[in-house]
Formats: C-alpha cells, sequence, structure tokens
C-alpha cells in the first residue's frame, strides 16, 4: 500500500512543474513576437534609408529617375513641390509655402 501524502506531494510537485512550463512558454512566446516585430521594423526603415539615399544620389547628378540598391526612386519637382517615390510609394513629399 502506498503512501497517500506521498502521491499527493508528486501531484503537486508535477502541477508546480506544469504551471512553470506555461509561464516559460508564455514568456518565450512574448521575447520572441518582440524581437520579430522590432527586425521587421528596422528592415522597412533600412529600406526607407537607402531610398532616400538613391534620392540623394539621383538629385546630386539632376535626374528624376534612378535604380539602385535595389531601389527604384523618382523624383518629381514642379514650383511648390517635390515628391520623392520608391515603387510608386510616395516615402517624402515638400511643399513650399509661398
Amino acid at each position: 500500500m502506498e503512501n497517500i501524502k506521498n502521491q499527493s506531494i508528486k501531484a503537486y510537485i508535477l502541477l508546480e512543474s506544469l504551471i512553470t512550463m506555461g509561464l516559460l512558454a508564455i514568456l518565450v512566446t512574448v521575447v520572441l513576437t518582440g524581437i520579430v516585430n522590432a527586425r521587421q521594423r528596422i528592415s522597412s526603415e533600412n529600406t526607407h534609408i537607402e531610398a532616400l539615399n538613391v534620392a540623394k544620389m539621383a538629385v546630386d547628378n539632376h535626374l528624376t529617375k534612378l535604380s539602385a540598391n535595389g531601389q527604384d526612386v523618382e523624383i518629381i519637382k514642379n514650383d511648390k513641390e517635390i515628391i520623392i517615390k520608391n515603387h510608386e510609394e510616395k516615402i517624402l513629399e515638400l511643399v513650399s509655402k509661398n
């Protein structure tokens, strides 16, 4: 005959272990989700920076379109505004208040 007290202690230890594993899994999921989101944001910002660098090269060389480093930049100028687009997405718009 087994001791009932000994069985309840083993069950309690098992319950604590399961709760700890669950909390650890939740913590790891939250941390990894944060890391993935941060990496996506950094990648997006780097793409934006690369597009602005290509736009600067285009302006320096008096070009309206330039493709470099995987960026396809178009610069649209008129009397009141300058628009910089990358792959048809507006990334910068400068408007004169005059």
